[in-house]
């Protein structure tokens, strides 16, 4: 025989029934919602692979540099250098822009002097700029013979070896793709000055007169006077005082990489040089990696006519190259 339930209890569990489907399906909604979230979360970026530097590939772009001679603004090798840094940047899938400016300097009155901006990634919101200068001084006024004092350097070291640097993580990048925008600047008329004056000139132009309205970088790494022979990079004055921590963590990073030999920590002194105004007007942290030694100095060949190629160590060159490279791609997977 059936049993009845009575019509209460059955409206009662009914009730009871319906709150019980309604609170699963909450579950199940809220726990799906928390699975989603914490897929995203647990999606890490993957780690970049940093290119190997080649020296072979560095000192043809050094020696090359070379080839055009002296690299004075207003000087035919000027004229020469200016475009074949144009289209081998271009070649490498960057967009090149040219900045025109005028300078004054050693007795030379309003020459046209020219920035290179070449910009890989050029949409990419995250960014990183790096900076060399390619003219070369026009006097050699440290020269040990007097009768060269008034004749241009070659500028190995100083010039064409930053801008082989920039050229070389350059080509790397174009081989080995980076989730990052990366802008190289070839400073002009950087090399130009006398009595603490007229140094710098292109930097102060692009830092007061930016390629883009409002253009701003994470940070900015400075590449003068490297790959000298018996040459270490220590802490540079301006470098320290205003990106600090960056400094510390290039250094650090060149430690662990085994060229700890050649970033060393002590007080290199202040360099007015392209990163001052980069820091100062454009306010964007920047550090140069430069020679000098525990008192300041610079090598021997500095500002004179030895600044040739006998002048380069060429693994002293790859291994600052290397470390450099080395911070744009783990900048770019957050592991810098």
């Amino acid at each position: 025989m059936e049993k009845k339930v009575p019509n209460g209890l059955l409206n009662r569990l009914k009730a009871l029934w319906t709150v019980s489907l309604l609170l699963t399906a909450i579950f199940f909604y809220t726990g799906c919602k928390n699975d989603k979230k914490d897929l995203s979360v647990a999606v890490e970026k993957p780690r970049a692979i940093v290119p190997r530097i080649s020296k072979d590939s560095a000192m043809y772009f050094l020696e090359k540099q070379l080839s055009f001679g002296v690299r004075v603004p207003g000087t035919e090798g000027h004229k020469n250098t200016r475009d074949w840094l144009v289209e081998k940047m271009k070649s490498y899938g960057a967009e090149v822009q040219v900045q025109s400016f005028k300078g004054s300097f050693l007795g030379k009155k309003d020459v046209e002097g020219f920035n290179i901006i070449a910009s890989i990634n050029p949409s990419h919101k995250q960014r990183v700029l790096l900076m060399a200068h390619w003219d070369t001084r026009l006097i050699a006024e440290k020269d040990p013979d007097e009768a060269k004092r008034n004749k241009a350097i070659p500028g190995a070291v100083d010039g064409a070896s930053g801008v082989a640097a920039l050229l070389e993580i350059a080509r790397s990048i174009y081989n080995n793709p980076i989730d990052l925008g990366v802008d190289f600047i070839f400073f002009d008329m950087e090399d130009q000055g006398e009595d603490g004056e007229n140094w710098c000139l292109g930097s102060k132009y692009w830092a007061e007169n930016p390629h883009k309205k409002n253009y701003t970088a994470q940070f900015g790494i400075l590449l003068d006077l490297i790959g000298a022979k018996n040459s270490t990079y220590g802490y540079e004055g301006y470098s320290f005082r205003f990106a600090g921590e960056l400094l510390k963590k290039v250094w650090h990073l060149a430690g662990q990489m085994g060229y700890g030999h050649l970033f060393k920590v002590y007080d290199g002194g202040g360099i007015m040089d392209d990163h001052y105004y980069v820091n100062t007007i454009r306010n964007i942290p920047s550090i140069d990696i430069i020679e000098t030694n525990a008192s300041g100095g610079f090598g021997s060949y500095h500002h004179t006519h030895n600044d040739n190629l006998d002048a380069i160590d060429p693994e002293i060159l790859r291994s600052v190259i290397q470390v450099v490279t080395a911070v744009l791609y783990k900048t770019s997977d957050g592991t810098f």
